[in-house]
């Protein structure tokens, strides 16, 4: 990322224990390539149009259809520990 700028962002302990988890499990990288994935992952949604993460943007809440979309993105979080 060249143009990449660093910034600071807050997550809550589990947040942040879950993440660390997938990074010790070589699910991810580091913390930032996770956090890096979940951004564009959720800007590219946006970008096509995606009503799931406009709703949670707009709301500040998940909608049922957006956390089985993040379980399904978990599970494959989960294939790729072992």
């Amino acid at each position: 990322m060249a143009d990449a700028e660093q910034i600071v962002i807050t997550l809550s302990g589990p947040e942040l224990e879950t993440i660390r988890e997938l990074v010790a499990d070589g699910a991810v990288h580091s913390v930032t390539d996770f956090v890096q994935r979940a951004v564009e992952a959720l800007v590219s949604d946006v970008e096509a149009g995606g009503e799931m993460s406009a709703d949670v943007l707009e709301t500040g809440e998940i909608s049922d259809e957006l956390a089985k979309a993040l379980d399904e993105i978990t599970t494959l979080f989960q294939r790729n520990r072992g």
